[in-house]
């Protein structure tokens, strides 16, 4: 049988640490394929506009989350993989989904905080998945699995924005800290 790459450790992964995403079969999703990642970075400024005056003055707001989207080439090459795959479509599905309903004995707990890690660049960052889009192609081969029909290639792509608890920020973050790269590990972009 052939090996499944998604269900072994790559260099970018999504994982999900508080479990809560495990009926969908996974914990954590494995890009084998390398993903093409976007980051912007952003500050936020108020303007003062005085009368009279050519220009209009800038004052310091705050620093936005980071944004991140990542477009992973996805290939399914057999039966196994596709489950894979259909496992994940559901593992980011559900990543955007509150506990809802009078039977969930967690009703209202929000979509849970993931965790991404890419290259070494990102590593274990905390992150919400925004949004979440697959496309059924119709110029490539198809693989019929379960009574699904999943493309044999295409993309996923995910919208992520960082995601600190002010408990962290307090506590750790120093902008010494952060330009030497020392709060790199903690998850800090």
């Amino acid at each position: 049988m052939m090996s499944n790459p998604y269900a072994s450790t790559q260099n970018v992964f999504i994982t999900d640490p508080s479990g809560r995403l495990g009926s969908s079969g996974m914990t954590t999703f494995n890009f084998p394929y390398t993903p093409t990642v976007t980051s912007i970075s952003s500050a936020n400024y108020s303007s003062y506009d005085p009368a009279h005056s050519n220009f209009q003055q800038r004052a310091f707001e705050m620093s936005a989350n980071t944004e991140l989207t990542l477009a992973a080439p996805i290939v399914i090459e057999n039966e196994d993989q596709a489950r894979h795959i259909l496992a994940g479509m559901q593992y980011f599905r559900g990543a955007m989904k509150m506990n809802f309903g009078k039977n969930d004995p967690d009703k209202g707990l929000p979509p849970p905080v993931l965790r991404f890690t890419a290259h070494g660049v990102y590593k274990n960052v905390p992150v919400l998945i925004r949004d979440f889009t697959y496309n059924l192609d119709a110029d490539v081969d198809y693989i019929e699995v379960d009574d699904f029909r999943l493309p044999v290639t295409s993309t996923f792509v995910l919208s992520m924005t960082t995601t600190y608890s002010p408990k962290n920020v307090r506590e750790n973050f120093t902008i010494g800290s952060y330009l030497s790269g020392g709060l790199r590990s903690k998850g800090y972009v």
